[in-house]
């Protein structure tokens, strides 16, 4: 019934079970300081977790894709095109997370041509039909959000991000 043979092989005993006791207390505190952090953040900084989700998403969505303004080839490696916004988040905040308004667009024409309007407008309704464009042309449906919302819409879209990757990793 011993579970050592000496008091040097006691010790070392001792001391594996003190690493492996001390590593699930570190373990346990990280969580809980990450909980206590994740509480602690602002909505500007949620909003901001959420927006970086979102357009990993559009950018994993659309990669292989061509520019919805010029119609040349966009990169599939990260971070080699935008997640451009027909229309601005300046001009109408609410559509900040709206699939059907935000496409795979050159980083030339979003930040050079100002997001090239005309020519989102041409590609967005050979992309996604006329009827849709109206309609996000004349949403003005305010869309509040709290939160446990822009939790939830990281969360969402970082889960659909990397059933794309999967998707894309497994073809």
């Amino acid at each position: 019934m011993q579970r050592v043979c000496s008091p040097s092989c006691a010790v070392t005993y001792t001391k594996v079970l003190s690493d492996k006791k001390q590593a699930k207390e570190r373990a346990r505190d990280r969580k809980e300081t990450k909980a206590k952090l994740d509480a602690m953040q602002t909505k500007p900084q949620l909003v901001k977790k959420a927006q970086s989700a979102f357009n990993a998403y559009i950018r994993a969505r659309d990669a292989g894709k061509p520019c919805i303004c010029c119609g040349k080839p966009l990169g599939l490696e990260p971070n080699s095109f935008d997640a451009g916004h027909y229309r601005s988040i300046g001009s109408a905040p609410h559509m900040r997370f709206v699939e059907d308004n935000v496409h795979g667009q050159n980083k030339h024409c979003n930040n050079y041509l100002g997001g090239n309007h005309v020519e989102y407008r041409k590609g967005l309704i050979e992309r996604i039909g006329l009827a849709r464009v109206e309609q996000i042309e004349s949403d003005n449906t305010m869309r509040k959000y709290t939160r446990e919302g822009l939790i939830e819409i990281a969360r969402y879209y970082r889960e659909k991000t990397r059933s794309i990757r999967l998707q894309v990793d497994n073809a």
